[in-house]
């Protein structure tokens, strides 16, 4: 096979038919493979990957952008809405994920941000979260017993909790004090970050503290997503 010095290779998600035809050297779109525009459009190309990839015990390597991750986490819960299931994380996640995407756009990045640092740190926790999340979601989906409304929400708790204290922690303990608090600034929307942080959404408290950073996911992203559904 053919492949780009710029394309992953555990990517799955391509510019269009024409570029993947180029990096693979295949006709048609493989098993857990997407278009760009598939995710863009929730189109049935992007929902069958998905689905695919759940499947997959290393499915979470296929996607490689924050957007990739966001958009499968509202795929996910829109199927576990699907299923009457109860629990919300992913739902959350997604919120989150949406705010932190913003730095897969060039310009965010470069004039906005200015930071590398924090770019990288976006990105590498999201991978890191994901990578969490993932065998978590696989449990939930495939189980044939039903979570009640009392074990969901603690279920919920108890994994967001593990996340900001467990998964990130090593992350943030090597964050530089220059890019901890330009990630504060961003979260707390100061100064050109109010424009992209909607007051409802902005984080209080120590971005450092990861019982702050549960209590921001477990109170006011999980009123944000009850407000949107």
């Amino acid at each position: 096979m053919l492949f780009l010095m710029n394309v992953p290779l555990n990517a799955q998600e391509f510019r269009s038919i024409k570029h993947y035809r180029k990096v693979t050297g295949e006709r048609v779109l493989k098993e857990g493979a997407w278009l760009k525009k598939d995710r863009n459009r929730n189109r049935k190309t992007w929902k069958t990957a998905n689905s695919f990839n759940l499947n997959s015990p290393k499915g979470f390597e296929k996607y490689q952008s924050v957007s990739q991750i966001r958009d499968f986490y509202a795929w996910f819960d829109a199927e576990r809405i699907d299923q009457g299931r109860l629990f919300k994380s992913a739902g959350i996640a997604e919120i989150a994920a949406k705010q932190l995407s913003k730095v897969d756009q060039g310009c965010i990045r470069f004039f906005i941000v200015r930071n590398s640092e924090v770019v990288r740190f976006v990105n590498e926790g999201s991978k890191q979260v994901f990578e969490f999340a993932f065998p978590l979601m696989q449990e939930r989906n495939f189980s044939t017993s039903k979570l009640s409304k009392v074990e969901a929400v603690t279920w919920d708790k108890n994994n967001g909790f593990h996340e900001q204290c467990e998964v990130l922690s090593f992350l943030y303990s090597n964050l530089s004090y220059k890019a901890l608090k330009r990630l504060e600034k961003m979260a707390k929307g100061k100064g050109i970050f109010k424009f992209g942080v909607p007051k409802r959404l902005r984080f209080t408290g120590d971005i450092s503290n990861c019982e702050h950073r549960f209590l921001h996911g477990a109170t006011v992203l999980l009123k944000e997503y009850d407000r949107q559904h």
